[in-house]
């Protein structure tokens, strides 16, 4: 009798191990998919470089509102240089928040900076063929002293992003 009871236990502990590493390989297929989900996103960023080696950056932290954007030189593990297009055409940074421009944004010369995310038409932009970054009002984003403002566009080579 001694036997069937430790037989009966010995077989109730591998029915429960073999669940639990179902339940296990179940967990660790979870994971690895939301690995794979986040590796996906972040090959979606990237870095925006002038022919001068210096990068569209956020002078200060990458999700927060009114945080002024600059030009420095290009680091490529320097989270507040990274930037990718959502679904909506707007400039986001690896932070969250969205490149807009400081006042109305209808002038040349206004600063970038970083906003909320909403549908403000200056959040919106779009890279061109020859690398520059313009908005719906026909401005480019140019670097200028290492800070970055609107600016009619041309062919100069800091507006040239791309």
């Amino acid at each position: 009798m001694k036997h069937a009871t430790l037989l009966a236990g010995l077989l109730g502990l591998w029915v429960a191990g073999a669940a639990a590493i179902e339940f296990n390989t179940d967990a660790i297929k979870k994971m690895q998919e939301e690995g794979e989900k986040i590796m996906e996103e972040e090959k979606a960023f990237r870095a925006f470089k002038l022919p001068n080696g210096q990068c569209l950056q956020a002078a200060g932290n990458p999700s927060k509102a009114g945080v002024k954007l600059v030009s420095r030189k290009c680091n490529d593990k320097a989270q507040n240089q990274k930037w990718q297009f959502d679904k909506q055409g707007r400039l986001a940074s690896h932070g969250g928040a969205c490149v807009g421009l400081a006042g109305d944004g209808k002038e040349a010369g206004a600063s970038a900076v970083l906003k909320n995310c909403g549908g403000a038409g200056d959040q919106k932009w779009s890279l061109d063929g020859a690398g520059r970054l313009h908005n719906k009002g026909g401005l480019c984003l140019e670097a200028q002293g290492g800070q970055v403002q609107t600016a009619p566009c041309s062919k100069a080579a800091n507006q040239k992003w791309g």
